[in-house]
């Protein structure tokens, strides 16, 4: 019987945020093993991968290619500060829809006055263009802190078989969310990476200077996520700046073919560094926290 080689390892050191304390739960990381020559492995199994956290080993319940559709959180801004921006909104949506891949959901959410969600999870293409095209100012702050928390408790936290994207175009006006909730915002915010999710964002710069409240949000959601962070002084440009970052989501899903998402389950509520080891000789193993566009 042949000798199997030692687990190649790699550590993760996941963002240092608790989860709800509880029984056994699902968590996931992304691996990528080539060979010698750097070609990817692609005939592993979940017997093949050894999976620890923190000093612990955990049971690896699937290993397979990487290939989940996305589910992208389109947020728009329809309140007062983003109002000159919204015919160019309009056409940056549409655009952006029309760049992704057909089989990827899409729900379209606004921030004026109140977080509503204008389409639930759909790829169909059609009825999120209409909605996208035919938005107007609702007025009043951006409530952009809520709308987030919201949808992601409403159509993130249990699509497990699904990427989650956020992609938010937001002024940097008035924050009208409630104050109560930015405690469990800002404990959701930091974990929100080791979940596998990706935030990117696009700023109207409305305050002098900016670094106002939904500034604040944008930016530490992309930097704790590795997505794209923009400002911008005007929107002419912004129908060609999101119909390229959907040109790259649609690229960096395809290149996630030639890796593995490896699900365990684990008792902690902490997120912990990850060891991910593979038996087999020859291979080069990298792992990711989260999928990320460089």
């Amino acid at each position: 019987m042949p000798r199997r080689s030692p687990p190649l390892v790699l550590v993760a050191l996941l963002a240092g945020a608790s989860m709800a304390a509880g029984k056994l739960q699902p968590r996931h990381v992304f691996v990528h093993v080539v060979d010698e020559r750097g070609a990817p492995v692609t005939d592993l199994a979940a017997g093949d991968f050894q999976v620890s956290e923190g000093g612990v080993a955990r049971a690896v319940t699937h290993a397979g290619p990487a290939t989940d559709p996305m589910r992208i959180a389109l947020f728009l801004d329809t309140s007062d500060a983003a109002a000159t921006a919204l015919t160019h909104l309009r056409a940056a949506a549409v655009g952006f829809l029309d760049a992704l891949p057909p089989e990827d959901e899409v729900l379209i959410v606004t921030t004026g006055r109140q977080a509503r969600v204008r389409v639930q999870p759909t790829a169909d293409r059609r009825k999120l263009r209409e909605t996208a095209g035919g938005l107007f100012t609702d007025g009043a702050g951006t409530v952009l802190m809520d709308g987030l928390l919201e949808v992601d408790d409403r159509f993130f936290k249990k699509a497990d078989d699904r990427w989650p994207v956020f992609v938010i175009f937001t002024s940097d006006g008035t924050e009208s969310s409630a104050g109560a909730h930015e405690k469990a915002f800002n404990k959701w915010a930091v974990g929100l990476g080791a979940r596998g999710a990706t935030v990117h964002a696009f700023v109207l710069k409305a305050n002098r200077g900016g670094g106002g409240t939904p500034d604040v949000i944008a930016m530490t959601l992309t930097r704790n996520t590795g997505g794209r962070y923009d400002m911008m002084n005007t929107t002419n440009a912004l129908p060609e700046k999101m119909k390229a970052l959907a040109e790259r989501l649609a690229l960096d899903h395809r290149r996630m073919t030639a890796w593995y998402r490896i699900d365990f389950q684990t008792d902690t509520a902490e997120f912990t560094p990850i060891n991910v080891g593979v038996a087999r000789g020859g291979v080069r193993l990298e792992i990711s926290d989260r999928r990320r566009i460089e």
